[in-house]
């Protein structure tokens, strides 16, 4: 639990120092900021590599990716495993009500789709660090990987234009502070049966 405080810490305060960083050093609104770094990313960005592995790296965050990996850790693995599908699990739900909730009250268009009102916040993003948080402070010599694969996720969402970068960046919020709740409170986690 040490790990946890501050970085929520740091995070937050990166967090503002971006957001008043940005907005003196960048004229324009929030709005035009969020659209020009979405079109630098999908657009200026591209190339082949690229093409190829973000759909591929996107995978972490997809929910029946994260559901499955629940599944596999509850039913196949040591006891720790098992814990850590628990807790995953109860991430995954809190996580996806979260996500559903906020999606079906903002209702913001995709970026490349009017008819699509569910980009905020990214969902993949979301899920992506709920799994970072949670897996990362059972198994912390994969927390940095794990990490950095939930970054490269919601790099994804943004490549293959799916995302604006505040969407990743408040389903990434969502998604550490949920996995930290979940961890907080793991204890009546564990104790419950399924």
């Amino acid at each position: 639990m040490r790990f946890f405080k501050p970085s929520l810490i740091f995070l937050m305060m990166l967090i503002i120092c971006f957001s008043v960083a940005s907005e003196s050093a960048y004229p324009r609104s929030p709005v035009d900021l969020d659209h020009d770094i979405f079109n630098y990313v999908h657009k200026d960005m591209k190339n082949k590599f690229l093409d190829k592995a973000t759909p591929k790296i996107q995978l972490m965050g997809d929910p029946r990716g994260y559901w499955g990996a629940c599944l596999l850790l509850c039913a196949f693995g040591n006891e720790k495993m098992f814990e850590t599908g628990k807790l995953a699990s109860a991430g995954y739900l809190e996580t996806g009500f979260i996500i559903f909730a906020t999606k079906e009250t903002i209702r913001r268009s995709r970026p490349l789709s009017e008819d699509e009102k569910d980009s905020f916040p990214s969902g993949h993003s979301a899920f992506a660090f709920t799994m970072a948080t949670i897996m990362g402070h059972q198994y912390p010599k994969l927390r940095i990987p794990l990490y950095l694969m939930a970054a490269g996720t919601g790099f994804s969402r943004v490549y293959l234009g799916r995302h604006y970068p505040s969407d990743v960046l408040v389903g990434a919020v969502i998604g550490t502070l949920v996995g930290v709740q979940i961890i907080h409170f793991g204890e009546p986690i564990l104790r419950l049966s399924f």
